[in-house]
């Protein structure tokens, strides 16, 4: 038989197979006993079974019993593992406790010493090896991706846009390659614009608190990109601006290929973006998507967690995808894409970050508290 000893036990036993060998060390009782140091490693620090024959007399009737196998176990023989059931039954008869509940019961003894010992800088230990590891991951992916972005040239011709009379009133313009304010306009769009076929009409309206990124930021961008003076409007919930162009309408669905009416599960992110293989177009059009969809939070204290929720499996996926292609680690479900910790935050804000003074507030808040 094999026995597994309680660790008062297997103390004892040491002594008196020292005593019994005229051994002071587990290197001499290895010899003389001849068995490898390794294997009665195991037997002393309860790692494996002891044979029940190097067992000295004396302590048969002081030992505590843990566990019993029969000699055979572990070994295959016929092309099967014998004496399972019978082992249970052994075990179950002498009423001796499951050897996994005392592993698991040693195992937490051994976690509240260390923490007794070492407090909160065990702790921080783990969390400062996390950050490295999360900033190895990031600087991974950078160099796995750096020769992706080739930063190619769009262009397309205007020539096809419809111009209505309000429109050359308007003396309305369309850009004619894809640059990194076009993409985050496109990004904005997608996030809280709206456009209609049959009233040519467009509007962007964002959450009332937000009407200084609307003046400030949207209305200088959209004078840069279309030439368009826009007016503030304002409803009980929500400000922003409304204009009614067949030329811009046909400009974001011709060219741009951004679809009119219910955006859920339709929108993507155009291919205009995607073919230029270029980081800060990438970035524009992300940051645009944030700024108007995105949110900052922390949770358990000081773990900040950035995320862009838009009802659309595909744009979230291949937003995802344009992330880890500039290094950042991202999860995502079929609605919203997430980016957790420090590291992840330190990079947002320094790569991406916002145009919106309500989450540039946020961004900062977090990482005040995250230090």
């Amino acid at each position: 038989m094999r026995i597994l000893l309680s660790k008062e036990s297997r103390i004892n036993l040491l002594k008196a197979l020292k005593i019994k060998n005229r051994a002071e060390t587990l290197k001499t009782l290895s010899v003389l006993m001849r068995v490898s140091s390794k294997t009665l490693n195991k037997w002393i620090y309860g790692k494996g079974y002891i044979p029940q024959e190097i067992m000295p007399r004396e302590l048969f009737n002081k030992i505590e019993i843990v566990d019993i196998k029969e000699n055979n176990w572990g070994q295959v023989k016929g092309g099967k593992i014998g004496g399972q059931k019978s082992i249970q039954q052994l075990i179950k008869k002498l009423r001796l406790p499951k050897y996994k509940k005392i592993q698991s019961k040693n195992g937490k003894k051994v976690m509240n010493n260390l923490w007794d010992k070492y407090g909160t800088e065990l702790g921080k230990m783990a969390v400062r090896g996390k950050i490295k590891k999360r900033e190895m991951q990031s600087k991974r992916l950078e160099e796995e991706n750096q020769n992706y972005f080739s930063n190619e040239s769009i262009s397309w011709s205007n020539k096809t846009i419809f111009q209505s009379r309000k429109d050359e009133f308007k003396k309305i313009a369309f850009p004619e390659k894809m640059s990194p304010e076009l993409a985050e306009e496109i990004g904005i769009h997608l996030g809280d614009g709206c456009m209609s076929f049959n009233r040519n009409y467009f509007s962007v309206k964002t959450n009332k608190k937000e009407e200084q990124y609307v003046t400030k930021f949207l209305f200088p961008l959209y004078k840069k990109l279309y030439n368009l003076d826009l007016k503030l409007m304002r409803l009980e919930s929500v400000s922003g601006f409304e204009i009614y162009s067949k030329a811009l309408c046909e400009f974001k669905n011709k060219i741009i290929g951004l679809p009119y009416g219910e955006k859920v599960h339709k929108i993507i992110v155009p291919e205009l973006i995607l073919k230029t293989k270029n980081k800060k177009i990438y970035t524009g059009f992300i940051r645009g998507l944030f700024d108007t969809d995105g949110c900052v939070c922390v949770v358990k204290k000081d773990y900040p967690v950035i995320s862009i929720t838009i009802n659309s499996e595909v744009l979230i996926k291949k937003v995802a995808e344009m992330l880890k292609l500039m290094g950042f680690i991202s999860h995502y479900n079929k609605k919203s894409i997430y980016l957790n910790g420090k590291i992840m935050l330190n990079k947002w804000i320094k790569e991406i970050n916002s145009n919106n003074p309500v989450k540039i507030n946020k961004l900062n808040w977090a990482s005040s508290i995250t230090g």
